[in-house]
């Protein structure tokens, strides 16, 4: 019977052991970088490859308009050859020379800008957009660290209990105030718990490799964000949250300049439709007589009345028309989703609150009271713990889950996400 006991000892002594060493992996031993919210979203804006191509989208647009306002350029011809005459002997060079002036229609001209201004709006609303979804990823991101840290605090501090329960019970078992039975129990519950902080602890380097990937991986390794979790602020009723999102979301003004700009091609197409003017002032000399012409070409639309261009951007119109529509659709149905799971997290915050926390944490002191005084056996210790346990695990989620809801409808509204002083 001594030697089983020593056995024992050996093993719980293991375990801990065993639990130190995961806590105290050489990854986590390094001294990490502080970080903060604002200098985590101020990196994340400078850094992030997605938002520099967003940026150089804008300056192609830029370059297009500048494109659409340029004039035709002239065609200058030049030519010679031997000339004879027909009545004589003479003979000698004959030269000529000619310059063509394209005239743009106004109509041609004005719907050509005004496709290229609607296209820079276009750019404008698909910059914004860019910027809100990374800025929200970013927030949503830093959230889930902090979601993460809280996990393995959790767990280690789970491990820890277990740890104190464990030495509890060898004590006991070596008296013989317990059975083999409850010593074998606790080694099961303090390796799961091992487990556990493992788990939370291989979660945490996940999430922070989002977080470093959001920034083009300009963050060191090793970070710990020091920023309390964020407070969610006031939700509007659903009605008015509608119409915040119809009238500023970027997505939708960029689907809109999208529309407005197949319109500006639909008349530059059938503009071009009518004759296009050139003037034409040529010279040609010879020997004996010179000659200046002035005149004018026109290109008569016979085989050709851009019937496939016109249909083709009528199409375009009731694509983006389509799209627009599309994409309304979407935001509110996101819309909706969102303030759904905030109000579930939110209930569920207020039920952790109003005392299922407290009561777990009541459970677990009543058990180990009585179980030190033999009214309540191991197993119900156990249960108790693991109970409060989840219901940490559970609450914290729930912290999260409301603020990753909110985060969402913030986005939605269109909300400045690299404004880290707005609540």
């Amino acid at each position: 019977m001594q030697t089983t006991v020593n056995w024992s000892e050996a093993a719980v002594r293991n375990a801990v052991f065993s639990l130190a060493l995961v806590v105290s992996t050489p990854g986590l031993a390094q001294k990490p970088v502080d970080l903060d919210l604002a200098a985590f979203l101020a990196r994340v804006e400078a850094h992030n490859p997605e938002l520099v191509a967003a940026q150089q989208q804008r300056a192609i647009a830029d370059a297009e308009s500048q494109v659409s306002r340029a004039y035709p350029n002239p065609e200058l011809e030049l030519g010679t050859g031997p000339w004879r005459s027909r009545v004589g002997a003479a003979n000698g060079n004959a030269s000529g020379i000619g310059i063509t002036q394209a005239i743009e229609l106004p109509s041609v001209r004005s719907s050509r800008i005004g496709a290229a201004d609607a296209g820079i709006a276009s750019a404008d609303a698909y910059v914004k957009s860019v910027r809100l979804s990374i800025g929200f990823q970013a927030r949503q991101a830093y959230a889930d660290v902090l979601r993460r840290q809280e996990d393995v605090r959790i767990a280690r501090e789970s491990a820890e209990l277990l740890a104190q329960t464990s030495d509890r019970v060898l004590k006991r078992v070596e008296v013989g105030e317990a059975p083999r039975f409850e010593l074998v129990r606790a080694e099961a519950e303090a390796l799961v718990a091992q487990n556990a902080t493992e788990t939370s602890r291989l979660r945490l380097q996940e999430s922070l490799a989002t977080l470093r990937s959001l920034t083009g991986n300009a963050l060191p390794t090793q970070v710990e964000l020091r920023d309390e979790p964020q407070v969610p602020g006031e939700v509007p009723p659903f009605a008015a949250l509608q119409a915040e999102v119809v009238a500023a979301h970027p997505t939708l003004r960029g689907l809109a300049a999208e529309q407005e700009r197949a319109r500006q091609h639909l008349g530059q197409e059938r503009a071009l439709r009518a004759p296009q003017p050139a003037i034409r002032l040529s010279e040609s000399r010879d020997p004996e007589m010179r000659s200046t012409m002035l005149g004018v070409t026109l290109s008569i639309p016979l085989w050709n009345r851009r019937e496939g261009q016109v249909a083709r951007a009528l199409a375009s119109i009731e694509l983006a028309g389509a799209q627009l529509e599309q994409q309304r659709v979407q935001l509110l149905r996101e819309l909706d989703s969102a303030q759904a799971r905030f109000s579930i997290a939110q209930r569920k915050i207020q039920t952790f609150e109003a005392g299922l926390l407290r009561s777990a944490e009541t459970s677990l002191r009543v058990a180990e009271a009585a179980y030190r005084f033999g009214e309540r056996s191991f197993l119900e210790v156990l249960d108790a713990q693991r109970t409060l346990r989840i219901v940490r695990s559970d609450y914290n989620g729930a912290q999260f889950d409301r603020l990753a809801a909110w985060l969402d409808i913030e986005r939605l509204r269109a909300r400045n996400p690299f404004e880290t002083d707005r609540k």
